[in-house]
């Protein structure tokens, strides 16, 4: 399956700066920034629990912007004083982590084997990733590399593929990565 996803700057220094080429085969677990249930008109995305089981899906609806539906395989809860987040580990055609909040920072009630669906980005997240408590490390090849550039000067605003990026620092650029996935399901 061919995936778009934005590459962070985080995580790209997770990695030292390095690695980031045409053709280079990464392993690697799929992610949502935190969602809200219900918030439809959230600018970041939205998941909501279906009353009744849904087609898998995973469909591009712009740029790193997908649809999504699938039921929850695996669930984790983070609690603390002040937040509660729950890792969704989603059965799409590629599975992703879904991480999600309510309002009051309490965590969703949602369950292993729920059926969920909704709208968000894609990121990446290192196979090896301490930040991320569960998901489902896949293969990956990088088939393009865009680089949205936004230094102040000339060239602001362009977006541009690249072969590679340097061992630097991104920001304030943002990073797209077209991915090519191999899934193995555990």
């Amino acid at each position: 399956m061919s995936l778009t996803v934005r590459l962070s700057d985080f995580v790209y220094e997770a990695r030292d700066y390095r690695g980031i080429e045409v053709g280079a085969a990464l392993n690697v677990m799929l992610t949502t920034p935190m969602l809200g249930r219900a918030t439809y008109d959230d600018v970041v995305g939205w998941f909501d629990i279906a009353q009744e089981p849904l087609q898998p899906v995973l469909a591009q609806v712009e740029g790193a912007t997908y649809a999504f539906a699938g039921q929850v395989r695996k669930h984790f809860l983070f609690e603390n004083p002040d937040l509660s987040i729950a890792y969704l580990l989603v059965d799409t055609p590629t599975p992703i982590t879904l991480q999600a909040s309510e309002f009051d920072d309490l965590a969703p009630d949602v369950e292993e084997g729920d059926w969920v669906y909704g709208v968000t980005t894609l990121s990446l997240a290192w196979e090896d990733s301490l930040d991320l408590p569960l998901g489902q490390p896949i293969q990956a090849v990088i088939e393009d590399i865009r680089r949205l550039y936004l230094h102040p000067g000339p060239g602001f605003g362009l977006v541009q593929s690249v072969h590679s990026l340097p061992p630097e620092p991104l920001g304030p650029d943002q990073v797209w990565l077209m991915i090519r996935t191999q899934i193995e399901r555990r």
